[in-house]
């Protein structure tokens, strides 16, 4: 396959890419972006933009975009699948932390012992049920990572049980390139923070392979599905 720190953005390899023809587009790439446009359509584009702006390393921002759509793929595909999904802290907290404030106001803490080097409060019953809530809520998204949402909504739609297992490896892998991608996919205020492509294919191909291993049996049962089907249809004529 050609590298795409090889190749300029308005050279062959680019053009094979946008036709989705030539090596660009191998069985693995081929396959994955069938099975974006059959399970989660709305994503297709965000995963064929991501592999033509590989073969275009002189676009501006490059390394931004293609992190923001890998780190969007992740975040977005567990509810595009139909999978309940863990919602993340930026979704939950600040809400959580507005209506911490309103009891803090309206229960404020009281000071019980001011003579030692530690003072103490005493937190109102409904205080401190909130903030009990809010810990417990921050613990149970640390179990569940990004990664594992990911690996187990693509295990799941795929007619295999909730309790099947998953390989460690998968998950691991999964956040190991969810980290790279979310840490460069927004943009920075210095110079001197913008990310450099140095790894971004590597990554990007890690997290195709990691994607493919759990996809790759909807190909080969719909592979033996279609064989079926053109046995029986020569069978009629």
């Amino acid at each position: 396959m050609p590298q795409p720190s090889d190749i300029s953005h308005d050279s062959h390899a680019l053009q094979q890419a946008i036709s989705f023809d030539g090596a660009i587009w191998t069985k693995q790439r081929s396959e994955l972006r069938k099975w974006f446009e059959d399970r989660a359509p709305t994503l297709t584009d965000a995963y064929t933009g991501c592999v033509l702006l590989l073969y275009m390393p002189a676009f501006p921002a490059r390394v931004h975009f293609i992190c923001h759509a890998v780190r969007d793929i992740y975040v977005k595909l567990p509810a595009s699948l139909g999978i309940p999904q863990i919602k993340r802290p930026a979704e939950v907290f600040p809400e959580m932390v507005k209506a911490f404030s309103v009891r803090w106001h309206k229960y404020p803490p009281k000071t019980i012992n001011s003579s030692s080097e530690d003072t103490l409060f005493a937190f109102a019953d409904p205080l401190y049920r909130y903030a009990k809530k809010m810990v417990d809520t921050s613990d149970s998204m640390k179990r569940v990572s990004v990664g594992t949402q990911l690996a187990s909504a693509l295990f799941q739609c795929h007619d295999r049980g909730t309790s099947e297992f998953i390989p460690k490896w998968v998950v691991d892998s999964f956040d190991r390139e969810y980290k790279f991608f979310v840490k460069r996919a927004h943009l920075v205020p210095d110079v001197e923070k913008l990310p450099s492509h140095d790894g971004l294919v590597e990554h990007f191909q890690a997290f195709e392979r990691t994607f493919h291993s759990l996809t790759c049996s909807y190909f080969e049962g719909k592979e033996e599905v279609d064989a079926i089907l053109r046995r029986t249809n020569t069978t009629r004529h």
